[in-house]
């Protein structure tokens, strides 16, 4: 079986949010992923999970889109206010610093002061921290 998708070049992405309880909350952040600039559907992006810890008041949202739809992240920073996208990986250029590699550069478990943090698009984390998006091209 021949396709031309044969060597497509993914991306995914993990949203952190603080926000678990309220299920359509975390409903539209997922469908906004889904939305190009335009509202009209990516073709080329999938939401793969929704875990939601009610416990912890917090969901992860997987997404894969090709890595030619990595304005994804910057959709996300225009739809949803107070988003925080840090980038990783292949999407780190031109560094490539690996999540472990940018979480122990960002303080990210010792920190107690997240606004002073400088992500790679949106706005400084809050103290309750309420999207923070990591995107890793595969």
């Amino acid at each position: 079986m021949s396709s031309s998708r044969l060597g497509l070049r993914l991306a995914v992405c993990l949203l952190n949010i603080s926000e678990a309880r309220r299920k359509y909350i975390v409903e539209n952040v997922a469908k906004a992923a889904l939305l190009k600039k335009n509202g009209q559907k990516h073709p080329e992006v999938s939401v793969l999970n929704v875990f939601s810890d009610q416990g912890y008041n917090r969901s992860v949202i997987t997404i894969a889109a090709s890595v030619d739809e990595l304005d994804l992240a910057e959709n996300l920073v225009q739809r949803i206010p107070g988003c925080s996208v840090f980038l990783f990986g292949e999407a780190d250029l031109p560094e490539k610093r690996t999540l472990v590699q940018r979480r122990k550069q960002l303080g990210w478990f010792t920190r107690r002061d997240f606004s002073a943090l400088k992500p790679d698009l949106g706005v400084a984390p809050a103290r309750r921290c309420g999207l923070t998006a990591c995107f890793r091209a595969l």
